[in-house]
């Protein structure tokens, strides 16, 4: 049943999920997972294969989307 209850509605709206991108260190084809290692350092291990070691990928709910463009980072401190 849908709901007339339009905050509701706009939530539904909108896209879940934690999103990211990192910088592929590491794949294990074999368990089909990579590690990633994300804009402070930490690595995390995601689910997927698709890109390459030395590449940037996007992440979303911990598995690989996709591969992301190798565009400059910038961090301003306001």
């Amino acid at each position: 049943m849908a709901t007339v209850n339009p905050w509701k509605r706009f939530i539904g709206l909108l896209p879940g999920g934690e999103r990211t991108v990192g910088t592929v260190a590491g794949i294990n084809t074999s368990a089909g997972t990579t590690t990633l290692t994300l804009r402070n350092g930490v690595a995390v291990m995601v689910q997927g294969t698709s890109v390459g070691v030395g590449q940037k990928a996007f992440v979303v709910d911990g598995k690989i989307t996709g591969q992301a463009p190798n565009l400059p980072q910038y961090d301003v401190e306001v």
